[in-house]
């Protein structure tokens, strides 16, 4: 999985993201209520706590993870 600068709206500046996981992208389709809800390039945000996503490059359809994903392992730290 690699990653990507872009600029976090939440974060207030350019963070690293990476693309979401199969549980978060699981987790965004079931929010959506829609199955057919395409979700295979949403990326995240690593900053600690931050739990913003969105398409790449397409700010306006950001949204954010449930509280449980609050934490990115990927994070490292």
């Amino acid at each position: 999985m690699g990653t990507r600068v872009l600029d976090c709206p939440d974060c207030g500046g350019m963070q690293v993201f990476r693309a979401l996981n199969r549980e978060e992208r699981e987790a965004v389709r079931a929010e959506a209520k829609d199955p057919r809800s395409y979700v295979d390039n949403l990326w995240r945000c690593t900053a600690r706590g931050c739990r913003t996503y969105y398409p790449q490059f397409h700010k306006a359809g950001r949204g954010l993870l449930p509280e449980r994903f609050g934490e990115d392992p990927a994070a490292g730290g």
